[in-house]
């Protein structure tokens, strides 16, 4: 059977809107070439060569459902450069077969709405009495909630405005007398206004996050109304309009939207738990080498193929960020955990694996992040303890003090650096990149309590060695001129052998408590590739001064140490001078020790250890 034109359009008009915005029930396309070419006047259509660049334009609220706010009410505009470059990259034949498909977009619609619904359970009307004495928004379910934003956000602000001036003008008083009846009747100061919604009465912060709309939008809505009546609400600055052939349509956005997410699908990687460096659960990574620049140049390729509008880089980077910022590339790193790239490895290669095997292979990584996360919750909690002890002091500093004479548990962590070089000079001259600088090494002994790091600046004249000779000199030092007289201590560092985990700390460890200058000792070691601890934040605070300051001495470099913090956080200790003057001695400790220990076989597999 045959129907009419406006049979058409009244069936489409009955259907549910936002299944045909959202859901994809009814083809959006089909039902708005139904309703142009019903209504639009013959002598408006343009011709076939300007049909491309006069669709229909499309506000912000238009690709809000994918977006992590509805509620904003900006009006960025996103403007397309129709003097594209023409650049072209062959497209890989598996981005074009999933371009193509469905799956990724109601995988992200139901994403949407997931999020949607956390933010209506979170929400709630406070100071709300209207629902006998308890909030007004508990009269409304959840999913009568979600259509509605569903619907305000699919709206553009000149449809919006609509609705909002229609419920307004129901409630809206601003006559010349009030009306009560059990007072007397008086002039009207001010206009009085309530808010319905569904036939019920609500409060206005419920009314504004049930329509999306902020405080601004309701107050400008009210202003017009009263100024105006029920007119159409039109902006004095211009905005944006229809005719504009550079705004991006909804359909260029999806088209947009969709190359990424589905781009993402075939090479991007999702690790269990947090990726360092994102604040974020759902990061998807891609490759460090796919640019976001790179990715144009495909989807740039891809539509041109398909015949579609391009959206320039700078409206494609924009959408990007925008509305899809789960997507990221990897950034490139070092010194990271060889056994999370292994397992990671592992992951990325088991696309076309069975779910068993995937799963398989997501489980050792999740247990490996476990044990990572246990190790630094036992960190934190001895630091957190550590400050809470020296706040009860009422310690602010490190000083000198007699050993074990305080009964307290105190906390240590101790690192290398890299090496400085000096001269250095931040406006560095052309002949001066081919001269070789001296070396300084950097060791830091850091107490998080206070937070206090002194950091042992080692001359390379002063340097015999990096290994557990230099390390004990430099903590013996520490103890002797800088310890806290704590009874018990705890300390913490990297898993370097020839540094840290080796006979030789061990030894001197014990050596301390026999003699009396502790009562116990624990030494602790971070899991290796997850080793960034209080130690690398001083160093940081010192390298970024260092980067902007001449230095052409030790000395300098002292000053750059003391003044890298405005309150105090780093200590520079000279171990010599340029000239060969000693200021921390630095013995043979091994030789000294290995007479009276005997060694401990198998070190390298345990991760604490305890001195009595």
């Amino acid at each position: 059977m045959e129907f009419s034109k406006e049979e058409n359009i009244a069936r489409s008009l009955n259907s549910n809107l936002t299944s045909c915005n959202l859901h994809e029930a009814v083809n959006k396309k089909e039902f708005r070439d139904l309703v142009t070419e019903f209504f639009c006047i013959d002598d408006c259509v343009a011709s076939s060569d300007e049909s491309d660049e006069d669709s229909v334009c499309v506000e912000k609220h238009d690709f809000d459902f994918v977006n992590d706010s509805c509620d904003s009410d900006s009006d960025t505009d996103i403007e397309n450069n129709e003097n594209d470059v023409q650049l072209g990259l062959p497209v890989v034949d598996e981005v074009e077969k999933v371009l193509s498909s469905k799956e990724v977009n109601n995988t992200a619609l139901s994403d949407v709405k997931d999020h949607e619904m956390s933010k209506i359970e979170l929400y709630s009307c406070k100071n709300c009495k209207l629902n006998n004495g308890e909030p007004c928004f508990k009269l409304f379910s959840k999913d009568f909630v979600y259509e509605l934003r569903m619907n305000m956000s699919s709206l553009s602000d000149f449809e919006k405005d609509l609705i909002l001036l229609g419920k307004i003008s129901c409630v809206f008083r601003n006559d010349p007398y009030t009306q009560s009846s059990k007072k007397k009747q008086k002039e009207r100061k001010h206009p009085r206004t309530e808010h319905y919604v569904n036939g019920i009465r609500v409060c206005r912060e419920t009314f504004k996050f049930l329509h999306c709309i902020s405080q601004n939008k309701l107050t400008a809505v009210l202003k017009h109304y009263k100024e105006f009546g029920l007119t159409p609400r039109e902006k004095k600055s211009g905005g944006r309009h229809a005719s504009d052939k550079r705004l991006l349509t909804h359909d260029d956005i999806c088209r947009v939207v969709t190359f990424i997410i589905n781009f993402a699908e075939l090479h991007a990687l999702v690790l269990p738990g947090r990726v360092p460096g994102f604040k974020r659960f759902d990061i998807k990574l891609l490759p460090s080498h796919y640019t976001k620049s790179k990715v144009f140049l495909s989807y740039q390729t891809a539509m041109k193929e398909a015949g579609e509008r391009v959206v320039n880089i700078v409206g494609f980077r924009r959408l990007w960020n925008a509305l899809v910022p789960f997507i990221v590339r990897t950034k490139p790193m070092t010194d990271l955990c060889w056994v999370c790239q292994q397992n990671n490895s592992l992951i990325y290669k088991s696309a076309n694996m069975s779910d068993q095997e995937k799963s398989v292979r997501c489980k050792t990584q999740e247990e490996h992040i476990l044990k990572v996360t246990l190790e630094r919750s036992l960190y934190n909690s001895m630091v957190q303890k550590a400050r809470d002890v020296l706040k009860n002091l009422g310690v602010t500093e490190l000083e000198s003090t007699n050993p074990a004479t305080r009964d307290i548990t105190m906390h240590y962590s101790f690192d290398f650096a890299q090496q400085v070089h000096y001269p250095s000079n931040p406006l560095q001259p052309g002949p001066m990149y081919f001269l070789t600088p001296r070396k300084c090494g950097l060791f830091g002994i850091n107490c998080e309590a206070l937070p206090r790091q002194v950091n042992y600046l080692i001359d390379e004249g002063m340097c015999i060695t990096k290994g557990s000779n230099a390390v004990i000199s430099y903590l013996d030092h520490f103890f002797t001129s800088y310890g806290l007289g704590e009874m018990h201590l705890q300390l913490h560092c990297d898993n370097c052998c020839g540094q840290n985990k080796n006979n030789a700390i061990l030894q001197y460890l014990s050596w301390r408590v026999i003699h009396g200058l502790h009562k116990s000792i624990t030494l602790n070691f971070l899991i290796s590739g997850h080793t960034k601890f209080a130690p690398d934040w001083a160093f940081g605070l010192i390298k970024q001064t260092y980067r902007r300051t001449m230095v052409s001495c030790l000395d300098e470099i002292s000053e750059v140490v003391n003044s890298s913090t405005s309150t105090g956080v780093n200590t520079a200790q000279l171990v010599g001078h340029e000239n060969g003057d000693i200021l921390v001695q630095q013995r043979d400790w091994q030789s000294f020790l290995h007479p009276y220990f005997r060694c401990l076989p198998g070190i390298k597999k345990y991760q604490h250890f305890r001195c009595v």
